[in-house]
C-alpha cells in the first residue's frame, strides 16, 4: 500500500513539474485543487495507475507545500546576490558576427586590438564569433576581418556589466528574473554575456537608460529587502 501511494505521489509530482504553468499556480496558491485533482486523475488512469480524486488532491497539496519552501529558499539567495550587484554602462558599442574561421585566422591581430580597447568582448558559436567592442575600433576590425566573412553588424548598442559576489555562479534564477524584467518592459537583449561573476547584457543605446533604471531600481530593492 505504502508503494502504492508513493507511486501516485510521484506521477503527480512528475505531471506538475513537466506542467511550468500549473507548477507556478500551486506556489502563488491560485488554483482549485479539486478541479487539478480531478485533470490530473484522467491523465493517470492513462497510464494505468489507479487511485482516487481525493489522493491525488492531498500529493498536490503536499507539492505546492514543498514548492512554496523551495521558492522562498531560493528567493533568499538571489535577493542576496543581486543586492551586492553593482551595475555599470558602456556606452557607444558595435556587434560584429563573423565567420569562424575568418576569427580564428586572424586572432592575434585582434588580440592587439582587444589589448588598447575600451571595451572587448569575443564570444565563440558553432558556427562564428560575435565581438563586441567599443565603436573606435571598428575601422580597425573591419580591415582584420574582410567584409565577406561578416554575419552581421549591428552598431549604436551599449552594454550593461553587472558585476555580482561569486554566489551567483551557483544561483539559479538571477538571469531569469532579470531578462524577464526586462523583457515584460519591452526591453529587447541583443547580447547576454557571461564571465565569471560578470553578467552582460548588450542592447540598443535606445533602450539602454530605460534597461539601466529598471536593474538599478531591482538591486536597490533588493539591498532594502535583505537587511
Amino acid at each position: 500500500m505504502a508503494e502504492e501511494k508513493i507511486s501516485v505521489a510521484k506521477a503527480v509530482k512528475d505531471i506538475v513539474l513537466s506542467r511550468p504553468a500549473i507548477k507556478e499556480c500551486l506556489i502563488l496558491d491560485v488554483i482549485n485543487y479539486s478541479a487539478l485533482a480531478r485533470v490530473i486523475l484522467k491523465e493517470l488512469e492513462k497510464k494505468n495507475i489507479k487511485t482516487s480524486t481525493g489522493a491525488v488532491k492531498m500529493a498536490l497539496i503536499r507539492i505546492g507545500e514543498d514548492l512554496k519552501k523551495e521558492r522562498a529558499f531560493f528567493e533568499k539567495k538571489i535577493k542576496n546576490v543581486v543586492a551586492k550587484t553593482v551595475i555599470e554602462l558602456q556606452s557607444d558599442l558595435i556587434v560584429i558576427t563573423a565567420e569562424r574561421r575568418a576569427v580564428l585566422n586572424n586572432l592575434e591581430q585582434l588580440f592587439k586590438v582587444m589589448e588598447n580597447a575600451r571595451f572587448f568582448q569575443l564570444t565563440q558559436g558553432v558556427e562564428t564569433f560575435t565581438l563586441v567592442l567599443s565603436s573606435e575600433e571598428k575601422e580597425k576590425v573591419l580591415k582584420i576581418i574582410q567584409p565577406k566573412a561578416i554575419v552581421d553588424l549591428i552598431e549604436e548598442q551599449t552594454a550593461i556589466v553587472l558585476i555580482s559576489p561569486e554566489e551567483i555562479i551557483e544561483t539559479p534564477g538571477i538571469i531569469a528574473i532579470m531578462t524577464s524584467t526586462l523583457s515584460s518592459s519591452g526591453v529587447n537583449i541583443t547580447q547576454i554575456i557571461s564571465c565569471h561573476k560578470d553578467t552582460i547584457f548588450v542592447l540598443n543605446r535606445r533602450d539602454a537608460p530605460k534597461a539601466y533604471q529598471i536593474l538599478e531600481d531591482m538591486i536597490l530593492k533588493m539591498r532594502k529587502t535583505s537587511k
